[in-house]
C-alpha cells in the first residue's frame, strides 16, 4: 500500500481542517497516511480508529525541558527547540517508507518547510502545502524585531516554493499568493465535519445542560431544570419561555481576537437591560470555550463583571471533544472575534457553528464576507458600539433576527468538505505518479 504523509506542526486536536484531509484521503484513496503532529488534546474518534491513519507524535522530552529556560535565553532556546524538531521530523520522514506526497499546513512555517523541501530533493515526494495564513503575519503579533520578521518572511516565501500543488483557505489568500509570491494555489473552503449537527429536540438540549452543570449566580435551580429548560412531572422536556440567550465563543485567547470588545458591548447590553428592568431585553448566558496565553488575564476581567452584572453572565468553560459540538447545536448564537493577522484566512471556528445550524456575529476584516454574509447567514460588525447594537436587536423580545439568519446558514450546510475536496484535491493526488 502506498504511502504519505501530513504534517502539523501543531495540536492535531486542535487542526479540523487537517484531520479533515486525513479522512478525506483515507476513505477516497488507497493511501496508508502516517499522520504527524501534537497529541495535547484528544483527536476525534474517527480519525483515532481509522486503520489508514497511523498517528506520530512530535512532542519531544527534550524540547520540553528546554521550555524551563529564563527568559533572557529565550533566543538560545528558539534556535535549540528548531535545530532539535528539525533533525527529529527529518530522521522521522528520511527513514519511514518513501512517502508519495506530504501534506504540509502553513503555518506554522518553522521548522517545517526546509525539512520537507529537504526530503523532496532527496527522496522524490510530492508537495502539497495548505496555506492557512502567513506564519511570519502570526509571529508579528508576537514580537516586533523587524530583522527576524523580515528572515521569517523570507524563509516561508523561499521554502513555499518548493510546493507541487498548493491549496488555500479564501479567494483573498489565492488572489495574494498568485500576486505576492507567484504561487498558484487552489481555494479548498472548509466545512464542518459530521460531529457538528443542529439540535432541535428538548431532551437532548436538557441531558447536555443537566452534564455541564451551567447556573446563573444566585439563582436556585430544582433538580429537574437547568437554565434552559425543565422536565415536567410526565417526563416531558421544555424550553422555558423567557429563558436566556445562550451565546457560544471558541478561542485560543491570542493577540488575533480582541475579547475587550465583547466585555465593552456586553456592558453595554448590561447597562439597557437595567434601564428596562428587564422587561424587553433577555437575560444573556455567554460561554466562551478555549485555551491560550491570554485566557487568565480575562477570566479576572469576567469574574469581576459576573459580580455586578445582573442580566448578563459569562462562563469561561473547557468542554470535552464531544461536548462543544453539542453546545453549538444547543446555542443561539456564536461571536468571533478573529481578526486574522493577515486579513486572508477564515477562522474554522464559524466554520464548526454554521455546522452546527447557529449564526454567528463576527469581527469585520477582509477575506470574512467569502464565509459570512451579512445580515443572511450572520452579521458583521467593526466596534464594541456595532455589536451592542446588533446583540440588543436579536435579543429583545419578540425579535425574530436570529432565526433568519438560521435560515441562511442552512445553506451553508448543504455542503460538505468531503464534496470540495473531491472536486479539488483528489483529481491530482489520483494522477500522481
Amino acid at each position: 500500500m502506498k504511502q504519505c504523509s501530513i504534517i502539523v506542526f501543531g495540536d492535531i486536536g486542535r487542526s479540523p481542517r487537517m484531520v479533515n484531509h486525513a479522512l478525506a484521503i483515507a476513505d477516497n484513496t488507497e493511501y496508508r497516511i502516517n499522520f504527524y503532529g501534537y497529541l495535547d488534546n484528544k483527536p476525534t474518534q474517527a480519525l483515532l480508529s481509522n486503520p489508514n491513519i497511523r498517528i506520530v507524535d512530535l512532542n519531544l522530552w527534550i524540547v520540553n525541558q528546554l521550555k524551563k529556560m529564563p527568559r533572557f535565553l529565550f533566543l538560545l532556546y528558539a534556535v535549540l527547540r528548531i535545530a532539535l524538531q528539525s533533525l527529529y521530523l527529518f530522521l522521522l520522514l528520511l527513514f519511514s517508507r518513501k512517502q508519495e506526497f506530504i501534506l504540509v499546513q502553513n503555518p506554522p512555517s518553522i521548522p517545517v518547510l526546509h525539512v520537507v523541501s529537504l526530503i523532496k530533493g532527496i527522496r522524490r515526494s510530492k508537495i502539497i502545502i495548505d496555506f492557512h495564513n502567513y506564519g511570519h503575519t502570526i509571529l508579528a503579533l508576537q514580537m516586533k524585531n523587524n530583522f527576524i520578521l523580515k528572515m521569517a518572511r523570507s524563509y516561508e516565501h523561499q521554502f513555499s516554493r518548493s510546493y507541487d500543488y498548493a491549496l488555500c483557505v479564501s479567494q483573498a489568500m489565492q488572489k495574494d499568493l498568485q500576486q505576492n509570491w507567484r504561487i498558484n494555489a487552489t481555494v479548498v473552503y472548509d466545512k464542518a465535519n459530521i460531529n457538528f449537527n443542529v439540535i432541535n429536540k428538548p431532551k437532548e438540549k436538557h441531558e447536555l445542560f443537566m452534564k455541564l452543570d451551567f447556573h446563573w449566580q444566585w439563582e436556585v435551580l430544582n433538580s429537574n431544570e437547568t437554565l434552559f429548560t425543565e422536565e415536567l412531572n410526565n417526563q416531558q422536556v421544555i424550553e422555558k419561555i423567557n429563558r436566556p440567550g445562550l451565546i457560544v465563543s471558541s478561542t485560543s485567547w491570542t493577540k488575533d481576537e480582541d475579547f475587550n470588545i465583547l466585555v465593552q458591548a456586553l456592558q453595554k447590553y448590561e447597562d439597557l437591560a437595567n434601564i428596562e428592568q428587564g422587561r424587553e431585553y433577555r437575560k444573556l448566558y455567554v460561554v466562551i470555550t478555549g485555551k491560550g496565553p491570554m485566557k487568565e488575564e480575562f477570566k479576572e476581567i469576567f469574574q469581576k463583571c459576573n459580580i455586578c452584572w445582573n442580566h448578563v453572565k459569562v462562563n469561561l468553560a473547557w468542554l470535552d471533544i464531544d461536548d462543544y459540538p453539542k453546545l453549538l447545536g444547543c446555542a443561539d448564537l456564536g461571536i468571533c472575534l478573529h481578526y486574522s493577522s493577515s486579513g486572508l484566512d477564515l477562522p474554522m471556528k464559524v466554520v464548526d457553528m454554521f455546522g452546527a445550524g447557529t449564526p454567528v456575529f463576527a469581527k469585520s476584516f477582509n477575506a470574512i464576507s467569502e464565509l459570512v454574509q451579512h445580515q443572511k447567514n450572520g452579521i458583521v460588525f467593526d466596534t464594541p458600539d456595532d455589536l451592542f447594537d446588533h446583540l440588543s436587536q436579536a435579543f429583545r423580545y419578540g425579535s425574530n433576527i436570529l432565526q433568519k439568519l438560521k435560515n441562511g446558514v442552512e445553506t451553508f450546510r448543504t455542503e460538505t468538505f468531503d464534496q470540495e475536496w473531491r472536486t479539488k484535491v483528489l483529481p491530482y493526488i489520483r494522477n500522481l505518479k
